[in-house]
């Protein structure tokens, strides 16, 4: 009797096959690594009674003066708060009338494409080839209140949260710009958009603790502005440690507060291409993003790239027509990671609701270095860092609370949480493997998953499935598997938590067919 030990690091990796990403996780949905174990990601409950009016793009969460939780969110086409458990459409009732996200970019209408393509007074089934900006949302703190815009619509609005139920206002003035790209409040209590007044280049703020002073012009405020060299549109401003990080379409930028006269300056940081301005996650003063060559980061000043050993697999799986739209990216917050949401190539035919959402997700754990993926539906996030779990947006027009229980808001997840490794070589290969009992390490009880073993005779030959065997409580487990390239599958059976480590089979050598 000989008992080989198991013991697969933590994080996917995927070659060209199973067979060539040996002793590694090649496949899975819905499982994390927690110091080395295996793990199911938390289920989520659903915080919306009814759906939206469509789904959620933007999301916002905060805490109030009285420190309160206060979330927000952003669809195609409208705005709602959460007052008392209740999401309430407050819509701003301006004139002219608030433009939602669905004028432009995939919901684009009429004149989108070449004439005579497609019907006349519908939004196109596909995202226009010429006009190609992503539609997004900004929001940013006035102290418990909001600031925020949509590139749509380009003029800032103001959410009071001491009047929860109140619509937000315009923020009006002579001198506030109408047209801009996206909003935020600096440390130095200057609002500061991107894409000010219509010019893709430029780089404006406030004065200092004024909302609508704007005046660029004038010698005593500290509002002004900056135009960029960039090549490309300015996209989107977040907070990093040093300041002010600045995207556009092919470039980053920091604005760093230096005083007076000139108040700001920007600096170029380095080139960069992220895929959409929505999936640049924000984290601990850092930012990461996706870009169309691969996962790049911001800290303490410098670019660089993370490698990403699943790179190759996700630019495969990405869909190229709706990932420059939707993908999106969020700092989960309630554990050390980063998740990035794209829609694949296998995402519902044109024409189906849901057609080109977000279907699947990526995870890089930046403390303990390791990679995830898996299938998840989810049109916008908000990080846990203001509350205890993060926000997401379902593209069921649902907004959802994450981490939290098992299950999918009541519904089991069971078969849907599972990994799977590629080959683990037993034997060098001449001759089979035959098991007939395994010994797992496992947590939080045995009976919570099932072991499958799937096996060739040879990398491209068919393969069998043995199993499912559910651990014994006694920690022994007969089985019987016979072969010569073995992977294992693991699956949840109940929706509760479970842990897997390393675990020891008994295996013989089979026979030399």
């Amino acid at each position: 009797m000989t008992f080989a030990t198991i013991n697969i690091p933590p994080g996917l990796e995927r070659n060209a096959t199973p067979y060539d990403t040996p002793e590694r996780w090649w496949d899975m949905s819905l499982v994390r690594f927690v110091s080395g174990s295996l793990r199911p990601i938390g289920g989520w409950t659903r915080s919306t009674s009814s759906p939206l009016d469509t789904r959620p793009r933007g999301m916002f969460v905060y805490r109030d003066n009285s420190g309160g939780r206060r979330v927000l969110v952003g669809t195609d086409y409208k705005f709602y708060a959460d007052i008392n458990g209740t999401f309430t459409d407050l819509t701003p009732q301006v004139s002219p009338a608030f433009a939602g996200l669905g004028s432009i970019g995939v919901n684009g209408g009429y004149g989108t494409f070449d004439y005579g393509e497609e019907d006349y007074g519908v939004g196109r089934s596909l995202p226009s080839p010429i006009f190609s900006p992503s539609a997004f949302w900004s929001f940013t703190n006035w102290g418990e209140d909001v600031i925020f815009t949509n590139n749509a619509d380009g003029r800032l609005y103001y959410y009071d949260t001491s009047t929860p139920s109140t619509r937000p206002t315009l923020i009006t003035g002579a001198t506030v710009p109408t047209t801009n790209t996206a909003v935020i409040v600096t440390n130095e209590r200057h609002v500061l958009c991107v894409g000010v007044g219509g010019n893709i280049r430029r780089v404006g703020w406030s004065s200092r603790e004024s909302m609508t002073d704007w005046d660029f012009a004038s010698t005593t405020n500290t509002a002004g502005f900056v135009d960029l060299d960039a090549r490309t549109p300015l996209t989107r401003p977040i907070k990093v440690r040093e300041g002010i990080l600045i995207f556009s379409q092919s470039e980053v930028y920091l604005a760093r507060y230096v005083g007076l006269p000139f108040i700001y300056g920007i600096d170029r940081v380095s080139d960069t291409s992220p895929i959409t301005p929505m999936s640049i996650a924000p984290y601990n003063g850092k930012a990461m993003w996706l870009a169309k060559d691969g996962f790049w980061k911001y800290d303490g000043g410098y670019v660089t790239p993370v490698p990403c050993p699943i790179f190759n697999d996700i630019k495969n799986t990405l869909d190229q027509t709706y990932g420059p739209f939707r993908s999106h990216a969020v700092h989960n917050g309630a554990f050390p990671e980063i998740w990035f949401f794209f829609p694949s190539t296998n995402s519902l035919p044109a024409g189906s609701i849901g057609r080109g959402e977000c279907d699947r997700y990526v995870i890089y754990n930046y403390i303990e270095d390791w990679w995830a993926w898996g299938s998840l539906g989810r049109s916008a996030a908000a990080s846990a860092e203001a509350y205890k779990s993060p926000y997401m947006g379902g593209i069921d027009d649902h907004v959802y609370e994450h981490e939290v229980g098992w299950t999918n808001a009541g519904t089991s997840r069971v078969n849907s949480v599972w990994a799977e490794t590629g080959v683990i070589p037993f034997t060098n290969g001449d001759k089979g493997a035959a098991i007939n009992q395994i010994l797992p390490s496992t947590g939080y009880g045995t009976s919570r998953h099932n072991l499958r073993f799937c096996t060739k005779q040879a990398p491209e030959g068919s393969e069998t499935t043995w199993g499912p065997f559910t651990p014994r409580a006694n920690g022994y487990t007969d089985c019987r598997v016979n072969g010569r390239d073995v992977r294992i599958r693991l699956t949840a059976t109940q929706d509760s938590e479970w842990s897997v480590g390393k675990f020891r089979v008994n295996i013989q050598p089979g026979d030399g067919r």
